[in-house]
């Protein structure tokens, strides 16, 4: 665990009774245990039992697991998180989840705007049918929003592009990774993607 996380990390939760993400660092890390930071007024989403899902950047990707919360000091404002000493698997790194979707964005295009449609979207990137002939070598501004009407902002990079019909018909299916994409909106879309997964998976 002290190979993946350390002491002034810092990770994003997500209360049983909250919607989003709050974010802490790690004060303190003993075993299986991690104490955290948590402000005054978010620690109200808090109780001993609960299992909250964390998440947090490492040097190649996300760290996804789930620690019991153990401890909580209102004088202090910390938490004690403990994680079962026999699912260490959890704290494996994760591939990014990716699902099927489809949604409509928006892609700047030069001087223009040009309307998307996602077709498979993960924290790392996403696969895209566009009328616009995009290019490898450059990165595009992209805006899209999930469940809520918070947009997303970042550039999306090209890494392969095929195409499918022919003449007026003719589109450009394009997947590529996300250039610039802040913490908060990864952790949105990797929150989005467990959900939809879980929600196919239950069908």
């Amino acid at each position: 665990m002290k190979n993946l996380i350390k002491t002034g990390q810092k990770i994003f939760m997500v209360p049983k009774d909250v919607k989003g993400s709050l974010s802490s660092n790690i004060e303190n890390i003993a075993g299986t245990t991690i104490t955290l930071n948590i402000s005054n007024a978010d620690i109200k989403y808090y109780k001993l039992g609960d299992v909250v899902e964390m998440f947090t950047i490492i040097h190649d990707g996300l760290l996804y697991f789930k620690p019991r919360i153990v401890g909580i000091d209102n004088e202090s404002n910390t938490i004690k998180a403990e994680f079962n000493k026999e699912k260490y698997e959890q704290l494996q790194r994760r591939e990014y989840t990716r699902i099927d979707i489809d949604k409509e964005f928006t892609l700047k295009y030069g001087e223009d705007s040009v309307v998307c449609k996602c077709l498979d979207l993960s924290a790392g990137g996403m696969k895209l049918e566009t009328i616009a002939n995009l290019k490898e070598s450059e990165d595009y501004p992209i805006e899209f929003s999930l469940e809520s009407k918070i947009p997303i902002e970042c550039f999306f990079k090209p890494i392969r592009i095929t195409t499918k019909g022919k003449g007026k018909t003719k589109k450009y299916i394009i997947s590529g990774r996300f250039i610039a994409l802040k913490n908060i909106d990864k952790i949105a879309i990797v929150q989005y993607c467990f959900k939809k997964q879980t929600e196919n998976t239950n069908k």
